[in-house]
């Protein structure tokens, strides 16, 4: 129960910090200033090595979770070190200020298809994700998620998904 609260402790702390990013002004610090928000991004993400979740299951839902709340943040803290450093380096490409998805249509929900656990340390997610809005028709995409358990913690070490789901994880792999 004490590492779900600090995970999900973690995932609003870098929420906060990547929203802080987005909101605050594009205002470069001076010659020599370090600049606060960029510090308090990097040290939140580094946070996110000593976080994690316990199953497969729960790093899928987080990662989908993610996506309904348009958050790269909650998507990044349940990857592999390999995973976050390129999806951190697209999302930078982008300027997106970790802002994934749309208004609208949006993720609505997601279920899971199928699981298998190959071993005790890899696991293999299908999940259906619900995309759509009140005026638009609803469509249903395809993600496949790779798992591996390091130590702990299970992270998402790659990831496959329908074309038409990028515009929401803003991830290509």
């Amino acid at each position: 129960m004490r590492k779900t609260i600090i995970f999900l402790f973690s995932i609003i702390l870098l929420f906060l910090a990547t929203k802080a990013v987005a909101d605050s002004p594009d205002i470069p610090p001076l010659p020599g200033q370090v600049d606060p928000y960029r510090t308090r991004s990097e040290l939140l993400m580094d946070a996110t090595a000593y976080t994690g979740v316990f199953t497969p299951e729960q790093a899928a839902s987080v990662w989908a979770k993610g996506l309904e709340m348009r958050s790269a943040a909650m998507q990044y803290t349940v990857m592999t070190d390999k995973l976050k450093k390129e999806y951190a380096e697209q999302l930078d490409a982008l300027r997106s200020n970790w802002v994934t998805g749309e208004s609208s249509p949006s993720v609505m929900s997601y279920s899971f298809k199928k699981v298998s656990k190959t071993d005790e340390s890899h696991a293999e997610i299908i999940l259906q994700i619900k995309v759509g809005s009140y005026h638009d028709p609803t469509e249903y995409y395809a993600a496949r998620l790779w798992l591996v358990r390091e130590e702990e913690f299970w992270r998402i070490d790659r990831i496959a998904a329908d074309e038409g789901l990028y515009y929401y994880t803003l991830y290509k792999p």
